[in-house]
């Protein structure tokens, strides 16, 4: 009696145990390809519309700036040979200070872009995170991961749900 009620509750016991470890097999994986979602909201391509058009007119500076130097550089090459030296030093002159120019004007502009352009692109990650969580939540998934972070993933275990984030963003 005593053997069959060991026996009985290792049963019971194993049961409990697959039981508890089939639950925690149940586990249900999202996962989200970022690349496609920067690619595809809508808001990436506003904050690129807002930067070009806050920046336009400094670029157009630089731009202008650039084909004064190809100019210069271009007519150095077709007049050398029939100019003077006392010329082709000022020319030279010329073109090392536009060069100057371009350069003390150019690193500025560049890194105030970045900067903006993290500074946008940190809200719109913001915003893309707390869509991944709310689909996440509404998909009842006990795990989202990035897909350009995972080295193999089965697709029939796993959902991608780029494109339902892509919906809620775009929303916003």
């Amino acid at each position: 009696m005593k053997k069959l009620f060991k026996s009985t509750a290792m049963a019971v016991l194993a049961a409990l145990t697959v039981g508890t470890s089939m639950s925690a097999l149940a586990h249900k994986v999202g996962i989200v390809d970022m690349q496609t979602i920067y690619a595809q909201v809508p808001q990436t391509a506003a904050i690129e519309k807002t930067l070009q058009s806050e920046f336009a007119e400094r670029r157009q500076e630089l731009e202008k700036l650039q084909g004064d130097i190809r100019f210069e550089t271009e007519k150095f090459q077709r007049e050398g040979t029939v100019m003077s030296d006392e010329q082709k030093q000022e020319l030279r002159a010329k073109i090392q200070g536009m060069q100057k120019q371009l350069m003390e004007k150019g690193r500025p502009l560049e890194q105030e872009i970045k900067r903006r352009q993290n500074q946008e692109l940190g809200k719109l990650q913001q915003t893309i995170v707390a869509a991944i969580q709310e689909v996440a939540k509404e998909g009842d998934f006990d795990e989202v991961k990035v897909k350009d972070g995972t080295i193999y993933f089965n697709p029939s275990e796993v959902t991608d749900l780029s494109e339902d984030v892509i919906d809620a963003v775009s929303k916003k």
